[in-house]
């Protein structure tokens, strides 16, 4: 096994903070309430503007908001402001086959403290994958995942608060199985007491399922149930939490650019209720 390692004939596994992707992609339902529209303008085949305005609901007033993007092969650059002035950039740039800088920053005029800055260096090798991390605030991180069989990727992760003196870690592990990879199981145990555990199952081309629990030691345990339905001109998206909340999102196709959002979320227990309609126009 180690000479397959360090041959490099195995498959990359991704970044740690990617692991479980797959079961997050379902579990993670695009909700809102309200009605929202998005505008997307593609300029030039770099260059792309986007408007979303959201008309509000009784729980979130209404608001804008205005983003450029421009990218190529080895450079994506991403804002977005709102009317409050708060101001989101994102940056990647791709140098050569095996190095992604990444950086993301908030700046908020009216709450200083909200604001953030994130930088990323990852590298990825034929086998694993490694990275740096620094958040504002003076927080170090490092990780890496490296694959020890076709099937099973291990993989380990720390972080020191420069400030805090605060020291912890946590290590993950993930493995693939099925003749195209349709199930795709994962775990992470942090230094806190903290565990994740994720499955993903691809049933079909068009039905997804996957589930998640999360437990944090002496503070709470959550469990999630997904699925997904692609068909040819929409998918549907549904959650079932152990909180005893259900979310719902359609997002169908009604012509070309054109894409029509429907979502809805209802917890009779806490008795709250969320209902979201959507137009996006330019979508891909």
């Amino acid at each position: 096994m180690l000479k397959r390692i360090f041959r490099g004939d195995l498959p990359n596994p991704g970044k740690l903070e990617e692991v479980k992707k797959e079961a997050q992609a379902i579990l993670s339902p695009d909700v809102f309430d309200g009605a929202r529209f998005e505008f997307n303008k593609t300029l030039t085949q770099k260059f792309a503007l986007n408007h979303n305005v959201f008309m509000g609901s009784s729980q979130v007033p209404a608001s804008y908001e205005f983003g450029a993007n421009f990218g190529d092969e080895r450079v994506l650059l991403a804002s977005r402001i709102d009317m409050a002035g708060r101001l989101n950039g994102r940056v990647n740039a791709q140098w050569g086959d095996s190095i992604l800088v990444r950086g993301q920053a908030q700046v908020s005029p009216d709450s200083p403290a909200s604001s953030s800055l994130k930088l990323d260096f990852d590298y990825k090798g034929a086998a694993f994958c490694s990275g740096l991390t620094y958040m504002g605030g003076g927080l170090l991180g490092g990780h890496h995942m490296q694959s020890v069989t076709p099937n099973l990727a291990l993989g380990g992760e720390g972080f020191y608060h420069l400030h805090k003196q605060v020291l912890g870690g946590a290590a993950a592990a993930r493995c693939v199985w099925g003749p195209k990879g349709e199930s795709v199981a994962s775990a992470k145990a942090g230094s806190f007491g903290n565990i994740e555990l994720a499955y993903q199952r691809k049933v079909s081309e068009k039905v997804g399922l996957a589930t998640e629990m999360q437990y944090y030691y002496n503070q709470f345990c959550t469990f999630g149930l997904g699925y997904e339905f692609r068909l040819r001109q929409a998918t549907f998206k549904g959650l079932i939490s152990s909180d005893t909340t259900c979310s719902a999102v359609l997002e169908e196709r009604v012509s070309a650019g054109v894409n029509l959002l429907l979502s809805g979320q209802l917890n009779h227990k806490k008795k709250d209720y969320k209902f979201g309609f959507g137009l996006a126009v330019g979508a891909q």
